[in-house]
């Protein structure tokens, strides 16, 4: 599992950032780049953070970090509002460790090369020429 990890979201006009760090077993959340609520993280738990969108009236949240499953997930990360979750993208810390694209390997057959242009036309859609 990598060492760090960093999630973001944009709710209500404000940016709000996790920062989780495995090694050290602590999470953070900034919201507009300043560091709101900070807490320890549990060994086998959920990481609990709590929070508040500044809006007139403020708007309270909580942010629920996953324990991963496995020494090699992601953990996941939610924001609580309103009576409503949404999942927090996780978001590279370094242009290191971004994903790398993935290479799609050539047709080894004339079916398979058919099968590939078939699905990026259902994908994609035809497009019509001059349109």
């Amino acid at each position: 599992m990598a060492a760090h990890h960093r999630y973001h979201l944009d709710q209500d006009g404000h940016s709000i950032t996790v920062l989780y760090d495995v090694r050290h077993r602590s999470a953070e959340v900034l919201v507009d780049g300043k560091t709101t609520a900070s807490v320890r993280a549990p060994r086998t738990e959920a990481t609990l953070l709590r929070g508040e969108i500044p809006t007139d009236p403020p708007k309270p949240f909580l942010i629920r970090v996953g324990h991963p499953d496995a020494p090699d997930d992601v953990p996941l990360c939610a924001l609580e509002t309103g009576g409503m979750r949404y999942l927090m993208p996780t978001v590279a810390l370094t242009r290191q460790e971004e994903w790398p694209a993935e290479h799609t390997p050539p047709a080894r057959t004339p079916g398979e090369l058919l099968a590939r242009w078939k699905y990026r036309i259902q994908r994609h859609g035809r497009k019509r020429p001059g349109h």
